[in-house]
């Protein structure tokens, strides 16, 4: 069971064999995708976003759009609906239940759907943080994560100035943050080979930065399945919540000593 999901997960089939027939049926059978109440997402919703999932892309969109049209708020569809259905196929996906096509292809129709939402998304962003910046760094090897889309979507909801994915290395991001002023570093974890490369880095970086108070915050899904690998990691603040993270962040950012001058640029500083 992944900690902090719904009871949709493995062990919200009665047996395995209850998981295999449902998995089987999806092949053909119509998603079942029932009423909403109030709002609010249950875990019958999440197995329907599973199996459309399975299935193809307009039927993914189609069962989105009806929690949509019932008053599911955009923000609940991104983290009670799309995040926690990713994160059980992954499950899924390391326990031999789907295989690696399966799973590659809901993923993508996942992704594919925070895509097509965003400028519904971000159609009433905020302006709380106008003019603040923020650097998002994921795994150096892997590009455009679903997770990094997402914590980027929501920090530009609330008027960030958001720069993601342009470091494919450690040298080019201790560049990157030397060269240019960020406000905020947001490291997004989804693999446990960050973690020592991280730990090493942000010392470096801090040392290095453009921005002498520069904050630092790390999230993702490696932290909703081994918390305690990030253990001295070195961030101002950890959180698996991309709701609460820029919040949380703006607070952090505003509450620092440092007072930016906007006429001054930052480019070229050693």
């Amino acid at each position: 069971m992944i900690k902090g999901l719904p009871a949709i997960n493995l062990g919200g089939f009665s047996s395995v064999n209850a998981l295999g027939r449902f998995l089987n049926d999806s092949a053909s059978a119509p998603v079942k995708n029932p009423p909403v109440h109030a709002g609010r997402l249950e875990p019958a919703h999440l197995q329907a976003l599973i199996h459309a999932s399975m299935l193809g892309q307009s039927q993914a969109s189609s069962v989105v759009h009806q929690w949509l049209a019932s008053g599911v708020d955009i923000e609940d569809v991104y983290l009670e609906g799309i995040t926690p259905v990713a994160r059980i196929l992954g499950q899924w996906w390391c326990d031999d239940v789907i295989d690696f096509a399966s799973a590659t292809l809901a993923f993508t129709r996942l992704r594919q759907l925070l895509f097509d939402l965003s400028p519904l998304f971000l159609m009433d962003a905020a302006e709380q943080a106008r003019g603040l910046s923020c650097l998002m760094v994921g795994d150096f090897q892997v590009k455009h994560t679903m997770g990094m889309f997402m914590l980027a979507e929501f920090f530009r909801r609330n008027g960030w100035v958001v720069h993601a994915q342009e470091c494919e290395s450690d040298l080019e991001l201790l560049r990157k943050t030397s060269s240019d002023w960020f406000d905020l570093m947001a490291i997004s974890l989804s693999c446990e080979k960050q973690v020592p490369l991280m730990r090493r880095l942000i010392p470096e970086i801090r040392k290095a930065s453009a921005n002498p108070e520069l904050k630092i915050i790390a999230g993702g899904a490696l932290l909703s399945v081994c918390p305690e690998i990030v253990t001295g990691l070195g961030v101002d603040l950890l959180t698996q919540d991309a709701r609460q993270a820029q919040k949380t962040a703006l607070d952090l950012v505003s509450n620092t000593i440092y007072k930016r001058q906007p006429n001054l640029t930052f480019n070229n500083v050693n």
